[in-house]
């Protein structure tokens, strides 16, 4: 009698910690560059651990609309920079799995640039793209 295995990729580890206790899903591995601090995830191993050369991130970003004043823009920056910084808020994104760290204009466009070039390189090394079309037929 044959298993099937499902895969499937979570932004926030917090959502399924009821399923990992309950052993519904098992955690095969962290795609992050460290392992997660949320308790009950610390002996995740992460996938690089495992030999498997995935190092990826979720990040969000938030974006103003073209054409604010430089003095908008500015202010909005000092106020993300300041929110993203204070301990109580990094603490409460910690007790929900996420690790978070504050990256201006210019440093989130180079990760922007180098993670879609990453992620593009996966997609067609791997062949992910192709399959998921070929499911869809």
């Amino acid at each position: 009698m044959g298993g099937h295995v499902q895969l499937m990729g979570a932004y926030s580890p917090a959502i399924l910690k009821e399923h990992v206790e309950s052993g519904t899903i098992r955690i095969l591995g962290v795609a992050d560059e460290n392992r997660l601090t949320l308790p009950g995830f610390e002996n995740v191993p992460t996938f690089k651990e495992q030999g498997i050369n995935v190092d990826f991130s979720f990040w969000s970003r938030i974006a103003a609309p073209q054409g604010i004043t430089l003095a908008e823009k500015a202010r909005l920056i000092a106020g993300l920079r300041e929110l993203i910084n204070d301990p109580d808020f990094k603490k409460n994104m910690e007790e929900l799995g996420m690790s978070v760290q504050y990256m201006g204009p210019e440093e989130f466009s180079e990760r922007w640039i180098e993670d879609n070039a990453k992620l593009t390189k996966t997609v067609k090394e791997t062949g992910i793209a192709e399959l998921i079309a070929s499911q869809k037929k």
